[in-house]
């Protein structure tokens, strides 16, 4: 059940975020999540939602999504 639960956190993103995550080479830093955001264009809210992730390894779409839903929700981490 958990792994449905972390699909409808990527569900939950804006487009362009779900497109940037989905085009990433897991596992990557946050540093490098915001670099691809970036040269992809990527609008303020965008940039700012995904610099507000932890600066850790992430191993895929759905790990980042949890994260941030974890953020939007106000759980600590």
């Amino acid at each position: 059940m958990e792994t449905e639960s972390k699909d409808l956190f990527i569900t939950e993103l804006p487009v362009k975020t779900q497109e940037i995550l989905k085009n990433m080479d897991y596992p990557v830093k946050r540093n490098e999540i915001i670099g691809r955001a970036s040269r992809s264009g990527a609008i303020p809210d965008v940039m700012r939602e995904l610099g507000m992730l932890p600066d850790r390894k992430y191993y895929s779409d759905e790990d980042v999504a949890e994260e941030l839903h974890k953020i939007y929700m106000g759980i600590p981490a």
